[in-house]
């Protein structure tokens, strides 16, 4: 049970950090304010990566100090937020981060800090649907409650992409298409993940009752 607890724990820092570095990002975006009056300069390249690495190195920690809490256990509601935080971490940075090594490829670090700002005004709210929707799958498969399908997710998002600027000439609807596809089979293995974990933990919550009722003839 500590072990499940820990993993849990280690998936909330996780996604802590990630949505720390989407916060940084966004307002950095927002304002226009990549790398001023900083040293030394932190374009949008350089959050992004700094941001998977903390939040990696803070999944890490997390794991490795809740695992030595002994007698630790772990809730519904935790169960829940270790799941619905990293997904929307990750929901919410990772398409960026799928653009970065195509954007350094062509151009350079500028180019890619124009990439998210224009990101953020374009498919701004396909990024919200998309990240809400993949969270709200994860809290209803948690809570044994139907939940929507990766391909309505990706319907969903698509069709939200295109609002309201599908008239430039239907670019964002088709990198939209494009970005989404990978997490269809990541939505398909969230679900893959939850089963198996709460089979986890059914068998031990059976276990403990046993090992109770065997003390007693063990010191006898």
């Amino acid at each position: 049970m500590s072990q499940i607890f820990a993993r849990q724990v280690g998936r909330i820092a996780f996604g802590v950090v990630l949505l720390a570095g989407v916060a940084w990002l966004a307002t950095d975006a927002w304002s226009g304010t990549f790398g001023a009056f900083r040293l030394p300069r932190l374009d949008a390249a350089r959050i992004v990566g700094l941001t998977w690495l903390a939040a990696i190195a803070a999944g890490l920690a997390a794991w490795g100090i809740a695992a030595r809490v002994r007698g630790s256990r772990g809730s519904e509601a935790l169960f829940a937020r270790s799941i619905v935080i990293p997904t929307l971490g990750i929901a919410l940075l990772l398409p960026i981060t799928l653009h970065l090594p195509v954007v350094l490829l062509v151009a350079d670090a500028g180019a890619f800090d124009f990439w998210v700002v224009a990101s953020l005004w374009i498919t701004g709210l396909a990024h919200l649907v998309f990240a809400a929707t993949c969270a709200l799958r994860g809290y209803r498969l948690v809570t044994g409650k139907p939940a929507m399908s990766p391909a309505r997710i990706y319907v969903t998002t698509l069709v939200t992409s295109c609002v309201p600027f599908v008239v430039l000439w239907a670019i964002p609807p088709v990198l939209v298409a494009i970005t989404a596809l990978p997490f269809v089979p990541m939505l398909h293995a969230m679900e893959r993940r939850i089963t198996r974990e709460r089979l986890e933990l059914e068998t031990v919550s059976q276990a403990l009752p046993r090992a109770v009722a065997l003390l007693p003839h063990a010191r006898a």
